[in-house]
């Protein structure tokens, strides 16, 4: 199946980042707060964007229920995965409201503009290609510090790690595993040209994953921010 082959093309990546300071850091119950800070500035942004792509999808759907799939995802993002920013708020000692005006940083600017390309090809399984490997990256997160013992009662990311946990891709109604199977029907009439750049959004997007690990660990923001801003929020 076609998703298979994409797992196991971007497992080194995803070994990459299950091997990030900043994943570990979860782990081990310790991530510096001014890198949980720039995660939760940063990931506010990006979300807002990938809720208006995921809204782009729904005017090409032709089946309803694949509609209802998106808007409660969309639903979901909104209301649901603050969860985790408040975590991350709780751990670091800082409100959430003054996280959310930030401008996107050159990494979160780069994913951003990458998801945005898939949504201009028009092709539904490039735009899920482009999107998935968010919801399937922390899925196995969720799953690699729960099965090597690091999500114990005693972690204070403890709830975030149950969060993503919850989007189990061996159930039916998990996220990552209904994306996946979309895949694999949409798979069977592309063309090999057509699967190929589809792969190429979906490993392009796991990489940005890690890098979005990174940006946040090091606090990457523009070198020349005073510059290219001029004061303001504008890009």
């Amino acid at each position: 199946m076609f998703s298979n082959q994409l797992v196991k093309e971007a497992n080194p990546i995803l070994e990459a980042i299950f091997d990030h300071p900043f994943v570990k850091g979860i782990g081990n119950g310790h991530v510096d707060d001014a890198a949980l800070k720039f995660y939760v500035q940063q990931d506010f942004q990006y979300l807002s964007e990938f809720i208006k792509i995921y809204a782009s999808i729904i005017p090409i759907l032709k089946d309803r229920e694949d509609m209802r799939f998106f808007a409660e995802n969309i639903d979901f993002i909104l209301n649901s995965e603050i969860h985790p920013h408040h975590v991350f708020c709780d751990i670091a000692n800082v409100t959430y409201e003054s996280l959310q005006h930030a401008t996107p940083s050159p990494k979160a600017y780069l994913y951003q503009s990458h998801m945005y390309r898939a949504v201009r090809t028009g092709s539904l399984a490039n735009i899920i290609c482009a999107l998935l490997p968010c919801p399937w990256t922390y899925n196995e997160i969720a799953k690699q510090l729960t099965a090597t013992g690091k999500n114990t009662e005693d972690n204070p990311f403890k709830s975030w790690v149950d969060f993503y946990l919850s989007d189990d891709e061996d159930t039916d109604g998990g996220i990552t595993q209904k994306l996946f199977n979309m895949l694999n029907e949409l798979s069977k009439d592309m063309s090999q040209e057509e699967l190929h750049e589809a792969k190429g959004f979906f490993l392009k997007s796991t990489e940005l994953e890690w890098e979005f690990w990174e940006q946040a660990f090091y606090q990457q923001d523009w070198r020349f921010a005073d510059i290219i801003h001029g004061g303001s929020h504008h890009e």
